[in-house]
């Protein structure tokens, strides 16, 4: 038994093989660096999305810390405002206190020397008359101050609160 050997010679169907193995195999190359190619431009897309993300987070996270730094202050000004006032109102109504313990004081001295007792009804009538010109004055007075340190105390607060609203309603209306 012989064997013969057989001679590498190329037949049409070898080249149409070889030929379309050299179509896959650049097709594939074709296709591998066309999706790298789109995998390479979504993660630049995607890392500038998250960058502006970040600097969008950034920026509202620094506005909203300078929004209460603000809402901070304005209520260390509102409750200054209000002590300021309390302690002007304690001062006013403590020193009518004491006029009137005054008032009441120097009466009772002038009572007992009253040598009538229509001389006391008199004295009476007109220090009883006084004393109540003087609470109303004093009340009135004492009353506009109050209302005087409400305004000033609420009026930081309520700036803040128009400022809160307005840059909250921004980003609702855009």
């Amino acid at each position: 038994m012989t064997t013969t050997k057989k001679t590498a010679t190329s037949t049409p169907a070898d080249s149409v093989l070889s030929a379309g193995k050299e179509t896959v195999e650049k097709m594939a190359k074709v296709g591998q660096e066309t999706m790298q190619k789109n995998f390479d431009q979504a993660i630049e897309m995607s890392k500038g999305n998250i960058e502006k993300q970040t600097q969008s987070v950034m920026k509202s996270y620094e506005e909203a810390n300078k929004l209460a730094q603000a809402n901070y202050d304005a209520m260390n000004k509102s409750f200054g405002v209000f002590t300021k006032g309390f302690e002007d109102v304690s001062k006013a109504w403590a020193k009518f206190t004491q006029s009137s313990i005054d008032a009441t004081v120097a009466y009772s001295k002038d009572a007992m020397a009253a040598k009538t007792v229509n001389e006391l009804v008199d004295m009476n009538s007109t220090f009883t008359k006084a004393q109540f010109d003087a609470f109303v004055s004093e009340s009135a007075k004492i009353s506009e101050m109050t209302v005087k340190t409400t305004n000033e105390a609420i009026a930081p607060l309520k700036a803040r609160v128009e400022k809160t609203v307005e840059t909250f309603a921004k980003p609702m209306a855009a």
